[in-house]
Order: C-alpha cells, then sequence, then structure tokens
C-alpha cells in the first residue's frame, strides 16, 4: 500500500503534463532607456503551460492608469479580426506572439511615455491568463542637440591654435584631415560626458584647417581659414575700432566748435577795430576844419 501511495505521488509531481499545466512565466526588464524621439522596444517574453495551444491569443499592454494596446492573434488565419501585426497609432508589437514575444514598440517617444508597462497574454481557455506583477519603467533621455564650432584661439603668450568643439551625448568624435599628416602629439583632445575638443597648433599660414566630426548620424566637416600670426595680430579689434571712432567724432566736434568761437571772436574784434579808426578820422576831420575857421 505504502508503495502505491509512493508511486501515485511520483507520478502527480513529475508528470510533464501536470506540472506544465500551472506553468506560466514572463521576462520582462526592470526599465529601459530610450533617446527622446527615437522608438523604444519593451521587451516581454513569456512561457505557457499549453505548448499544443493553436487557437487565439490576446496581447495587451497597459499602463497604472489605462490599457494603451491590445490585439488578437488569430488561431485560424481565415478568421476576419484584429490582426497582432498592425499598429494602433504609436504602439505596435515588435515580436511574435506565436512565438512567445509579445514585446512593445513605441515610435518617436516623448517625455510623457514614461511610465510603468505591463503586458499581458489571454489564451481561450480557463487558466489561460497571466501578467507581469512588476512591470518595466520607460525612462527618456534628453539629448542636447549637438552643436559644432571651429576657431581661432591666441594664448596672452602670443600663440595660435585651432580649436574644434563639439556637444552631445555622448559627444562625437573629432579628427584632423587637413593639413593632412597631423603629428598626433600635437593634437589636444579633452572631452566629458557631453562635449569634446581638439586643438592643434596654428603654424601654417595661409591654410585652410578642417576637423571631420563623426557624429551617430552623420558625419560633418568644419573648416576655418588661416591668414597668419602676423596678419592676425594686424587685425584691429572691433571695441578698440568703436572707441577710437568715437573719440574722434568728439575731438571733431571740438574742433568745429573751437574754431568756430574763434572765427566769432575774430569777426568782432575786427568791427571794433573799423569802428575805432572811423571815429579817430571823423575826430581828426573836425580838427582840421576848425584850424581852417580861424585863418
Amino acid at each position: 500500500m505504502k508503495m502505491q501511495l509512493v508511486q501515485v505521488a511520483f507520478f502527480l509531481c513529475c508528470s510533464p503534463g501536470l506540472m506544465a499545466d500551472n506553468k506560466w512565466s514572463m521576462t520582462v526588464p526592470k526599465a529601459v532607456e530610450q533617446n527622446f524621439g527615437e522608438d523604444a522596444i519593451i521587451p516581454c517574453s513569456f512561457t505557457a503551460p499549453y505548448q499544443d495551444y493553436q487557437g487565439n491569443l490576446k496581447a495587451i499592454w497597459r499602463t497604472k492608469s489605462q490599457v494603451i494596446f491590445r490585439c488578437v492573434s488569430k488561431g485560424n488565419p481565415s478568421e476576419s479580426g484584429q490582426n497582432c501585426t498592425e499598429s494602433n497609432g504609436r504602439y505596435s508589437l515588435s515580436g511574435d506572439p506565436r512565438r512567445n514575444n509579445i514585446s512593445l514598440r513605441i515610435k518617436n517617444t516623448l517625455f510623457m511615455d514614461a511610465e510603468r508597462y505591463f503586458c499581458r497574454v489571454e489564451l481561450n481557455k480557463q487558466g489561460g491568463a497571466y501578467e507581469t506583477s512588476t512591470g518595466t519603467i520607460l525612462n527618456i533621455r534628453a539629448v542636447p542637440q549637438a552643436l559644432e564650432s571651429i576657431y581661432i584661439q591666441t594664448l596672452p603668450t602670443g600663440e595660435q591654435f585651432v580649436a574644434c568643439d563639439v556637444k552631445g551625448t555622448p559627444p562625437p568624435t573629432v579628427t584632423w584631415i587637413f593639413p593632412e599628416n597631423i603629428n598626433a602629439s600635437l593634437v589636444s583632445v579633452q572631452s566629458s560626458l557631453s562635449r569634446a575638443s581638439s586643438t592643434i597648433p596654428a603654424n601654417l599660414p595661409n591654410t585652410n584647417y578642417t576637423c571631420q566630426i563623426h557624429g551617430k548620424n552623420r558625419t560633418q566637416h568644419l573648416s576655418i581659414y588661416f591668414r597668419g600670426a602676423q596678419e592676425q595680430q594686424q587685425q584691429i579689434p572691433f571695441p578698440f575700432f568703436l572707441v577710437v571712432t568715437i573719440l574722434s567724432a568728439v575731438f571733431f566736434i571740438i574742433f568745429l566748435v573751437t574754431l568756430a568761437v574763434l572765427y566769432k571772436k575774430g569777426s568782432s574784434e575786427h568791427v571794433d577795430t573799423a569802428t575805432q579808426m572811423k571815429m579817430k578820422k571823423t575826430k581828426y576831420t573836425e580838427k582840421d576844419e576848425d584850424v581852417y575857421m580861424n585863418v
């Protein structure tokens, strides 16, 4: 009797068919990170206890507040109805439900898509439903727009360098393609999580320096013409030019005012002198007339 009980217990515990009836599982990541504006895929794979199931299969995705996507994979392809290969707005399946993959694709992710997502499978039979309990958090990263610039840098010592700066997350790589065959020891590179800068000495006058920027999706070239240290020093800085211009205008106005004052003063003195001479002449004339009358 005891031997029969042991055999029954062994059969119940180890029978593959009976064990499989209660074996549901789902594999999902804790979190997924995606750049803003790019497509995100939230993985979800499952195992079902019904290995030979050929009926309808429903895939459902939801957040904490609402169902965002659902589709039905028909067991009979000739039946009409929703197909899991179709999309619903920005949402669609990235996997094949018949291969135990119902991963979700979200097109052109937005910051509002940063949520916790739960996947669920439903079969047309009793006990044929399973859902992830932990869900997957989707994090959206803001990627700064890549900014590139090339410029001439002059140190207080008078040394001049050509610098090529790039910004982005991660920052693009920078290489110099002209002048060619630059000694690697002359290239100075500084980088951080969101910026990179490459600098080389500007020791070739009348040269078009060109850097090549290797980004994630494109390659760009930036160039700047270096005329030479002597010509660079001959250039007048704009602030200095502006100050000189203003001072010149002020001095010119003062000169005109002074000239006008002197001219007016000279005219007044000329009038006064002419009046005095006329008065003297009149006096002398009157004096001569008196002499003739006495005779």
